[in-house]
């Protein structure tokens, strides 16, 4: 089982493959990236930090609880922690499911409570040199 938070880039096939059965009817993902501008701001790179232990724990919960709201669904979700350039993957997520619908569900619903309660916040850098603390959603 791959590492939820993790320092390095993360491996997106070895995620799929965890979530991926023969009864798998959808297989769905989503990879969140470092884009260049944000509120009009020329964006850099961003440092992502992690009170680890913790964050594994409400990922873990949130994976557990996309499967109890969605029978049939797996989930995996990794997030990257440590300085990210421009394009680069900060948060991946892949849904197993029987059906596209409740797997569409879940993994709207990953990424929405995934900002809302994991530990994780983020750094912004700005090409004038300048930095600031984002909040969650």
């Amino acid at each position: 089982m791959a590492d939820r938070i993790v320092n390095e880039m993360i491996d997106c096939k070895a995620v799929i493959d965890e979530v991926v059965s023969n009864d798998s009817g959808a297989v769905l993902t989503f990879a969140g990236t470092v884009r260049n501008t944000n509120l009009g701001r020329a964006v850099s790179a961003i440092d992502y930090h992690a009170y680890e232990s913790m964050a594994d724990k409400e990922i873990e919960k949130l994976e557990n609880e996309l499967s109890a709201r969605w029978p049939g669904v797996q989930a995996r979700i990794v997030h990257r922690i440590g300085r990210l350039e421009l394009g680069e993957t900060s948060v991946f997520i892949a849904v197993g499911g029987a059906h596209r619908e409740e797997s569409f569900a879940a993994l709207r619903h990953a990424i929405d409570r995934l900002k809302e309660e994991a530990p994780v916040w983020k750094r912004e850098q700005y090409e004038d040199g300048s930095e600031a603390w984002l909040e969650g959603s």
